[in-house]
């Protein structure tokens, strides 16, 4: 079933978008180049060793931090995360002149995912999250499965009924939310011990600056008909992340997320 699923719906090409390459390459690159710039400094201007020594020192320090893996990243996460958002803030008009901005996105995602990957892979959750748009049921579905996932008809035309086995059989909770800021609420309230989210590439970027501290594993959608429209993403991806790490919880809690106004209204 998984496979079927994964044939008809996953996006092979998201996989070769997402190389944390691209990111590294100027996220280490110009430091790197500073160092080098100070030791040149100190050659051609001995006068001024000591700025250059404490300019090298304080790149090295910046430098170190990417260097962090399994649990010390997990301790330092949220520094490093929101001053790895700096960099891609700074250098992100950049890249949107140039029309590669998604890239640049996407590669930090990627980034992310495999710190989170490598700092987590001996360890069993104990509470786990999937967050998705309501934008992957089909347009044709008229299932109110934003306001009830159980009201999903099984009919085939979209990724729910899917997603619904797969974090049944792992134990993982999920959310399917109208809009991002449900979502980022949701994780707030729950703070589970690990997070899988499904978005647009820019929507990806601020939730984890949104929740430094939160381990996410973060999954583009694809937009093969339009903004918000059917949209799919790698199905593989997000059941071969929930397979490997499985939640200790006993009964996963399956169910949308409703606007705001709809609770104020009920």
């Amino acid at each position: 079933m998984l496979r079927e699923w994964h044939k008809l719906y996953s996006m092979p090409a998201a996989d070769k978008k997402m190389h944390p390459f691209f990111f590294l390459f100027f996220r280490r690159g110009i430091p790197f180049a500073g160092i080098a710039l100070s030791v040149a400094a100190i050659v051609v201007f001995p006068d001024y060793i000591g700025w250059a020594l404490i300019a090298s020192i304080a790149i090295l320090a910046d430098l170190q931090s990417t260097f962090n893996s399994g649990g010390l990243y997990l301790a330092k996460r949220r520094g490093i995360v929101r001053w790895d958002g700096h960099w891609l803030q700074v250098l992100r008009p950049f890249f949107r002149v140039l029309r590669l901005e998604d890239k640049w996105l996407l590669s930090f995602c990627a980034w992310n995912n495999q710190r989170v990957w490598k700092a987590l892979a001996d360890r069993q959750s104990l509470t786990a999250l999937a967050l998705l748009p309501h934008c992957v049921q089909s347009i044709k579905c008229s299932a109110k499965v934003v306001e009830d996932v159980q009201s999903c008809t099984r009919c085939g035309a979209c990724m729910i009924e899917c997603i619904a086995d797969a974090a049944q059989k792992c134990g993982w909770d999920v959310k399917i939310a109208p809009r991002s800021r449900e979502a980022y609420a949701e994780a707030r309230k729950s703070r589970p011990d690990i997070v899988i989210a499904v978005a647009c590439p820019d929507r990806l970027a601020k939730g984890l600056f949104k929740l430094p501290k939160v381990p996410s594993l973060a999954i583009p959608l694809e937009l093969p008909h339009g903004m918000c429209v059917d949209t799919a993403f790698d199905f593989q991806g997000l059941a071969s992340a929930m397979a490997h790490f499985p939640s200790q919880a006993q009964a996963p809690k399956i169910q949308p997320l409703k606007r705001k106004r709809n609770l104020l209204g009920g």
